[in-house]
């Protein structure tokens, strides 16, 4: 970390961490419509594969860009899309700040690996997803929000749908 004292990188670190408790809390709850509220208005989410990234290629399984779009997909997630009922519980860990930058405002990079498992009736629970996240995180009204959250699955194919953000 950059240009802040020992003591601002901790309460930073913290602060993040808190971040994406709330974020997979929500979720976790299926609170799909609060969901788009952990973005700034031009914030983007994207799910893409390992092996796309590394080869530089676009494709990707969802993106969504702006707040706008974040609403869309949770309000048809919420009222449109049909799917068997489930239940998610997101696991994140090894979060680390990675940079800092205070020349416009505060933008905080950073990257944690996932793990999402789901139990869908009366099914075992199975590992539905894994891999790491590379987000870039801004404080706006002195809340932290996503302005990129890059969420890269480990596996070339998933066994299932991804139906809730990662």
């Amino acid at each position: 970390m950059i240009n802040t004292s020992r003591l601002e990188n901790y309460i930073i670190a913290a602060e993040v961490e808190q971040l994406y408790t709330n974020y997979c809390e929500v979720l976790d709850a299926s609170d799909i419509e609060v969901w788009p509220s952990f973005f700034t208005d031009d914030g983007s989410y994207r799910i893409t594969t390992r092996e796309n990234l590394e080869n530089n290629m676009p494709l990707c399984f969802v993106l969504c860009e702006g707040r706008a779009m974040l609403c869309d997909r949770a309000a048809a997630l919420k009222q449109t899309v049909f799917y068997r009922c489930r239940f998610q519980r997101r696991i994140v860990s090894g979060i680390s700040v990675k940079a800092i930058d205070r020349s416009d405002g505060e933008s905080i990079e950073t990257c944690a690996s996932f793990v999402i498992y789901e139990s869908i009736g009366d099914e075992p629970s199975k590992l539905l997803v894994c891999g790491r996240s590379q987000d870039v995180i801004v404080r706006e009204k002195n809340m932290l929000k996503f302005k990129q959250r890059l969420c890269i699955i480990d596996a070339q194919v998933i066994s299932d749908s991804i139906v809730f953000p990662i």
